[in-house]
């Protein structure tokens, strides 16, 4: 059984989450309160409970704060936030700290409430599983991996520098005279390419580190290098032995971004890498691995570039100050073009964002313009939350989180992937007078056409609910509850009824049907196909007088 603590200075608020949900029935059988950030950690660390749900805006100490003082005292304590709309930015901040699991939207709906109760108890459960299972020399051991060891850089951790004698013990470093250079690698399949496999992303990853330590330094090899793989980037430490020369920078670009654009090509893959400026000083490397993260945005200006090289004392954006902003004027546009569902408009308006972006992003710190997009969704968000629409109709956690600004090679197609989202904000808005069912119809067949238009890829949940703006699991739960079938079902049946369609046609062999309805192996499709039709695909092929 688990313990709870909630953090909420409204009594009536403490009270009713007590009583909301059934906590013995989600195994939670202790309950604490603390009326404020200060008393809540005081009573975490007294308690040290599994779980603590608290709000952001509380007298004394707010909820944020309070997370980021108990992260490293509490690591297996799972975080959850309560929000609303109008603390957009917040929870963005919250979402951003790394340790919050989940949040709760005011006012709560019980279902996905409770959806999301039920994942935190999970986590906790995983969390002790992890804890039984291993030894103290498997956790001692994980800790000198140097992956981890990146990690704790990013997350600026006092630990990555402590643990710098045993990392060097684990890679048998003999000298005192070494360097470490930070680099940072990003992919983007190129159209109609499926993602390629992570192990294969980080054997090339190391490729292009090697690389171009060898083309940056007079030497052939790094002594060592560390990796650190986190969603759709490849952070890299490389550890020189030596202080060696550089050659020059252009020869390097030239080179390498020759390299980089050859190894991408390869596997239908955009690399991009950002390197950063070395050091031989520890503490000051998660501060210049951060820098080369940032760097990575610079394709978004200079958009025939795939590698950014960071010299000593330079920052990943000049430090002028930007004229980047969003006018009364385009906030009333953009407002008039959700109520309208105009595509048209809205594209257009943010086509002119486009060029005041490419104007100013050289001369513009990276958190202004993270601001600027922060602001332009934050009125489509208000928006929003003013004409009631359903929150899950309305934003996935990658808008939230501002985490879509990584999944773009141009800024083009970044604001064409927000404009995609604005026209169904706004189509969302006409359609509201439509009954739930309608809605419901429209919603499967816009899913099922995207799916018929990429048949031949593996379309995962994952790219439905970004193409579509859902949260993944509120979407697989749509799924259950309205067709009364999983996503895979969904798309299976889709795939073998085009099969069906294909098998009609003599001109088409049958091993031709299985790839084009994107099955990589003939026995799976040949399978899948008899559980759905109750026939093989030769059999049916004979129903048409086709042998």
């Amino acid at each position: 059984m688990y313990k709870l603590l909630i953090v909420e200075d409204e009594p009536l608020i403490r009270t009713g989450l007590k009583h909301y949900f059934n906590w013995q029935d989600l195994h939670v059988s202790h309950i604490v309160e603390a009326d404020n950030g200060k008393n809540g950690i005081t009573m975490a660390l007294q308690e040290r409970p599994h779980l603590i749900i608290t709000d952001i805006r509380m007298p004394e100490m707010d909820g944020l704060e309070m997370i980021e003082q108990l992260r490293a005292q509490l690591p297996d304590t799972v975080f959850v936030i309560l929000t609303g709309f109008y603390e957009f930015a917040y929870a963005q901040q919250a979402i951003r700290l790394g340790g919050v699991h989940a949040f709760l939207l005011k006012p709560l709906e019980y279902e996905e409430s409770l959806a999301t109760i039920q994942s935190c108890i999970n986590e906790v459960i995983s969390q002790q599983k992890q804890r039984e299972t291993h030894t103290e020399l498997v956790q001692e051991s994980k800790l000198f991996k140097g992956s981890e060891w990146v990690q704790l850089l990013l997350e600026e951790s006092d630990l990555a520098v402590t643990d710098e004698g045993r990392l060097r013990h684990l890679y048998e470093f003999h000298s005192d005279n070494y360097r470490y250079h930070p680099f940072v690698i990003t992919w983007l399949p190129m159209k109609s390419a499926s993602p390629p496999a992570k192990n294969r992303i980080k054997q090339l990853s190391a490729t292009l580190i090697g690389h171009a330590i060898s083309s940056l330094y007079q030497a052939d090899t790094p002594r060592q290098i560390i990796t650190y793989l986190y969603k759709a980037k490849i952070y890299g430490i490389a550890i020189l032995d030596t202080s060696f020369s550089s050659v020059s920078q252009g020869l390097t670009l030239q080179e390498s971004e020759r390299f980089i654009k050859k190894v991408g090509d390869g596997i239908q893959t955009s690399f991009f890498m950002a390197i950063g400026a070395s050091t031989d000083k520890l503490p000051d490397l998660g501060h210049l691995l951060k820098q080369a993260d940032k760097a990575l945005w610079q394709r978004y200006y200079q958009s025939e570039r795939h590698l950014f090289l960071l010299a000593s004392g330079e920052t990943a954006h000049p430090g002028k100050p930007s004229a980047i902003r969003l006018s009364d004027q385009d906030k009333t546009q953009l407002y008039a073009g959700l109520e309208n569902a105009n595509e048209q408009e809205i594209k257009q308006l943010l086509q002119r964002f486009v060029k005041d972006n490419l104007e100013h992003l050289p001369h513009t710190a990276p958190q202004r313009w993270m601001a600027f997009l922060q602001e332009l969704i934050g009125v489509c968000i208000h928006f929003a939350n003013k004409n009631s629409l359903p929150v899950e109709s309305v934003y996935s956690d990658k808008l939230l989180s501002l985490a879509f600004v990584d999944d773009f090679p141009t800024l083009d197609a970044l604001f064409d992937w927000l404009g995609d989202w604005m026209v169904q904000l706004g189509t969302i808005y006409r359609d509201g007078s439509l009954s739930d069912q309608q809605q419901d119809v429209l919603i499967f067949e816009h899913i099922a056409s995207f799916i018929k238009q990429n048949i031949a890829e593996d379309v995962t949940l994952q790219m439905v609910a970004d193409r579509f703006f859902y949260n993944p699991s509120y979407l697989s739960r749509l799924f259950k509850r309205k067709l009364d079938k999983n996503y895979m079902r969904f798309v299976t049946e889709i795939r073998i009824a085009y099969a069906q369609e294909l098998l009609k046609k003599p001109d088409y062999l049958i091993t031709d049907v299985c790839t084009m309805c994107g099955y990589k192996s003939y026995k799976h499709f040949v399978k899948t196909f008899g559980i759905i039709t109750q026939m093989t695909p030769t059999e049916y092929r004979k129903k048409w007088g086709w042998s």
